[in-house]
């Protein structure tokens, strides 16, 4: 019986009505999405760059993890720089 009156009771919501699509979710989604794409080409020129010198099994699978910890290293300086 308490589940059939709650169903009843109308719903008011404090969000404001929208009328613009889409929603403008973020602001600068496109400027996001321009270095999020700059960074995940640099992460793979490193990954390719050390799978080329070395004989694997899977060179598909070569990941960050495989990395000596120089190579690590000038990754992350890499990476630090382009999110700067």
């Amino acid at each position: 019986m308490d589940d059939h009156l709650r169903l009843e009771t109308p719903v008011h919501s404090s969000l404001p009505e929208v009328d613009d699509f889409p929603l403008p979710v973020v602001p600068d989604w496109d400027d996001q999405l321009r270095r999020s794409e700059e960074l995940c080409r640099l992460i793979d020129r490193h990954l390719d760059f050390e799978a080329r010198g070395r004989i694997l099994q899977d060179p598909n699978d070569f990941r960050a993890q495989y990395l000596c910890p120089e190579q690590r290293v000038a990754l992350i300086s890499d990476l630090f720089a382009g999110t700067r």
